[in-house]
């Protein structure tokens, strides 16, 4: 167990090369579809390991308070019924992936060395020109499989970057051209996402403050409709030309009203795991899609349930009021955990803000939250805010971790 302890960085920072090269880059290339689920089971193993190491049972609250929230649902899901048992827990050990990484990341607390740091930013640079071939010899379906893989792909590599980097305006530079290679993929979403990011890591660089004032307001809000007009081609597409044809209402319009209706008729637990807007839900038909009538829809229906899970949000439907209200505050306990990072380390509050940014677009028209990508990125986030337990109290340290 010491040995293992003396060793901690080294086998996460392993874990993390595996996890970035098989479970993002080469996920859809390769095929095997059971890497993030590994990755989920060895975190789970190293922070008992840890815990164990440390005979301190007191950093297993926040583990504790999330296996109780998904214990109660599961349980709440066999006594109404929500769907067949396979489909229920199929679908419970998918969503709690996603918080089982970050808190075990979180609770490892693993600090790169300045070698791993150099290491893993060389990496970034080869799969940034990667992306650049790929795309260049007409091979992205076959590498990557889809667009918008290509664009998380292109996320997760700069923001491995910008963790891995001193955050100087050369590190600005670098980062905005890998970011920049998911502008290939065409995705309106991303270049919205592209242009709030840019934005806010050149401010924040500059000696920028977030804080609440009317100006600052004013400035983040423009910066908004600015992201929002890039955005705008598939935001109609995707919501407001398919809400308005009734009869051709298009898959993601549709979970989402069905979704706002889910929640008032099931308040306030929602209608379980495995019954609406889930894979286990399409490959367990669940029966929730012909009572509200939309199993006949395009995309949406048992014989091709392939834009069920086409969004995040209306996952949510599931947990209820409650849940809703327990996913956003989530997000708020993380970006209220890293604001004093906005003075001490500006790079590492920077990637809280992005990565938050960054999930609260993505759940709009991909459910990449409960997906390969989406864990490594909440991983990268838990390793991130793990530091601030050194880092707020002792600044001089930080800086010290920070060039390293």
């Amino acid at each position: 167990m010491p040995q293992l302890v003396v060793s901690k960085n080294n086998l996460f920072f392993w874990f993390l090369i595996f996890g970035y090269l098989f479970g993002v880059i080469f996920y859809d290339y390769l095929k095997f579809d059971y890497t993030d689920e590994l990755m989920a089971f060895f975190l789970v193993l190293f922070a008992g390991a840890m815990v164990w190491e440390r005979r301190d049972m007191k950093q297993l609250r926040p583990l504790i308070w999330v296996g109780v929230v998904f214990l109660f649902y599961t349980v709440y899901s066999f006594v109404i019924r929500a769907n067949v048992p396979q489909a229920i827990i199929k679908d419970m050990i998918i969503q709690l992936k996603p918080f089982l990484g970050f808190f075990c990341a979180y609770l490892i607390a693993p600090r790169l060395t300045k070698q791993q740091r150099l290491l893993a930013s060389m990496l970034c640079l080869l799969v940034g020109g990667l992306i650049v071939v790929v795309f260049m010899t007409n091979n992205m379906w076959t590498f990557f499989g889809h667009p918008s893989r290509l664009a998380t792909s292109a996320t997760v590599t700069a923001m491995l970057f910008l963790y891995c980097s001193s955050f100087t305006w050369n590190d600005v530079m670098i980062f905005i051209l890998l970011l920049s290679t998911g502008l290939l993929s065409t995705r309106s979403k991303f270049y919205g996402f592209w242009g709030l990011t840019i934005f806010l890591v050149i401010y924040i660089k500059a000696g920028g403050q977030v804080k609440f004032s009317l100006n600052t307001i004013l400035l983040f809000a423009a910066v908004a409709g600015v992201a929002v007009f890039l955005s705008w081609e598939k935001i109609v597409l995707y919501y407001i030309k398919g809400a308005m044809n009734s009869r051709e209402m298009w898959s993601r319009p549709a979970m989402m009203v069905t979704a706002v209706l889910i929640l008032g008729d099931y308040f306030p637990f929602g209608c379980g795991f495995g019954s609406f807007g889930t894979f286990a839900s399409g490959e367990y038909y669940s029966k929730i899609y012909a009572e509200y009538g939309i199993d006949k829809f395009w995309g949406l229906s048992k014989e091709k349930p392939d834009f069920i899970t086409d969004a995040f949000y209306p996952e949510l439907a599931q947990f209820g009021i409650v849940g809703v209200v327990l996913y956003f505050a989530f997000w708020v306990w993380i970006v209220r955990k890293g604001w004093p990072f906005q003075q001490i380390n500006p790079k590492l509050f920077t990637l809280i803000l992005l990565i938050f940014i960054f999930f609260l677009i993505e759940g709009i028209a991909d459910a990449t939250f409960t997906h390969n990508r989406g864990l490594f990125i909440l991983i990268l986030l838990g390793c991130v805010l793990s530091e601030s337990s050194d880092k707020v109290a002792a600044p001089e340290k930080e800086k010290e971790l920070s060039d390293n």
